[in-house]
């Protein structure tokens, strides 16, 4: 059996048809091999590469034998391997051959490698890096001030406990900045996911769902007042804010379906059903730098 990845630009848009195809995959059932195809794919951006990850670990859990093919492109294998995707992937599958690794895969400040969020532990080395990593990419490329920034920080820091809280799973966290050759103009997308309960199966703690779509479940957790638990669960509803103040988009899948946030506006999107929640975060850089 074979999965294959053609996708020329893997984000949370195109993400949806993957993870379809996947769904249709793993539906035949589960049997002794399984190839995971990544020759055709081309651009991957921070959700995409997450949802690589966590692609690699459902066909893993599921078959005996994984194998992956590596990107033809062999630009789009170098950042896969500099950001730490075929090295997560390889946990599960045997590579086709050695990764070529084209540039040394040297921290950058423009960028956030794949990382795991396990335990406390890798909560607080992610939150070190973003310190270190996001306020950069903030300040000096997107030109955010500080106090910005720390409430920004803080949504990312609750995005990374809500995994170990209320997933029941382990996660990942990536960031890159990129620059729009269309809007002329610097962006940055940070991606976090895991392979948890979901938000409507977390909110049921707390609320009756049974009624509730998972597209109603996300739409309802960015308000204050649907959080988690009454100290906490703000993260979805700040980063909304953050969004629309600064024309940036937010994508949340979870269940089967994805939401679209992007302003006031909003749209609920058919997906595949997948384990867990994915958020993507877009902010672009701030007018009149």
């Amino acid at each position: 059996m074979t999965l294959a990845i053609t996708e020329r630009n893997l984000s949370a848009v195109s993400g949806d048809a993957v993870l379809g195809e996947l769904d249709r995959l793993l539906s035949e059932g589960t049997g002794d091999r399984v190839t995971l195809d990544l020759s055709g794919l081309g651009f991957v951006d921070p959700y995409g590469m997450a949802l690589l990850t966590l692609i690699g670990r459902v066909l893993g859990s599921r078959f005996w034998e994984m194998s992956c093919r590596l990107p033809s492109d062999p630009d789009v294998e170098s950042y896969l391997t500099r950001m730490g995707v075929l090295g997560a992937i390889r946990e599960y599958a045997t590579l086709d051959r050695e990764p070529r690794t084209g540039r040394p895969p040297a921290h950058n400040e423009s960028l956030l490698e794949i990382c795991p969020v396990s335990g406390r532990d890798d909560v607080e080395g992610v939150l070190g890096l973003i310190e270190q990593r996001v306020s950069s990419i903030l300040h000096e490329e997107l030109g955010y001030e500080v106090p910005e920034i720390t409430d920004f920080k803080q949504v990312v820091a609750e995005l990374c406990h809500n995994i170990l809280d209320h997933s029941g799973d382990r996660g990942v966290l990536a960031a890159q900045r990129y620059v729009s050759q269309k809007l002329g103009q610097k962006f940055a997308i940070l991606s976090v996911c895991d392979l948890g309960m979901g938000i409507r199966e977390s909110l049921s703690s707390r609320w009756d769902v049974s009624s509730w779509s998972h597209g109603e479940a996300i739409t309802r957790a960015i308000r204050k007042e649907f959080s988690r638990e009454p100290a906490r669960g703000l993260g979805l509803y700040i980063v909304r804010q953050i969004c629309q103040q600064y024309r940036g988009s937010l994508h949340i899948r979870s269940g089967d379906q994805r939401v679209y946030f992007r302003g006031k506006r909003s749209r609920v999107l058919p997906s595949a059903p997948f384990p867990g929640t994915q958020v993507s975060i877009t902010l672009y850089e701030k007018e009149g730098r």
